[in-house]
């Protein structure tokens, strides 16, 4: 077994002590989310709203179209764009396997967006952003990892500041993020159909 499946494992065991526990009962989860809910600083609270609202759609995807303008990383904008499917399927699907409730489903928060329709667990932009930067990452584009690094971090972060996240959304959506990217490059862009359209774009 590869050790990137560590993440995978970590993720499931974590997800079954959810389930079993609930968002509100999981250790220190309660606390680390009021720590952090509580603690707002006015002067940076419109930062946080921006990034907690748009730092997934309108960075990551514009980022991407740019990628693939130039042919050194065009690779790299297909790998971003496979990955960022897979993530949004197994999110989407764990999300209606947990059914866990978000924060102000439980108490009163200091909620600076709108409330959210959809399950908590796990966050899906904490799980688009680590995809995202780990795939840099393993593409070796280091300058631009530690760019969006901090941008994917921010963005993590914003999620539970503004209180719509719990931080062990964050957490296991690090985790499943990870285990997708490590995933994807050595599996999934090894297909020979993903092959024939990585040959294509090198020759367009």
């Amino acid at each position: 077994m590869k050790k990137y499946y560590v993440l995978l494992i970590l993720f499931v065991v974590i997800s079954i002590i959810l389930k079993i526990t609930s968002e509100l009962n999981f250790p220190l989860n309660y606390i680390l989310f009021k720590e952090i809910n509580s603690n707002q600083i006015n002067f940076l609270n419109s930062f946080f709203i921006f990034f907690a609202v748009y730092g997934r759609e309108y960075i990551w995807i514009p980022l991407m179209l740019i990628l693939f303008v130039f042919k050194r990383t065009r690779k790299i904008s297909v790998d971003l764009a496979g990955a960022f499917i897979i993530a949004i399927i197994l999110g989407e699907l764990s999300k209606f396997i947990m059914a866990q409730l978000r924060p102000f489903d439980y108490f009163q928060v200091n909620l600076l967006i709108n409330e959210q329709n959809d399950f908590s667990y796990p966050s899906g932009h904490a799980l688009i952003v680590s995809t995202g930067a780990i795939m840099l990452f393993k593409n070796k584009q280091k300058i631009l990892f530690y760019i969006m690094l901090i941008e994917a971090v921010i963005v993590s972060y914003g999620r539970v500041y503004v209180g719509v996240h719990w931080p062990i959304d964050i957490i296991s959506g690090w985790l499943l993020g990870s285990w997708i990217s490590y995933f994807y490059l050595d599996n999934v862009s090894r297909i020979p159909f993903i092959n024939k359209i990585y040959s294509f774009l090198k020759a367009f």
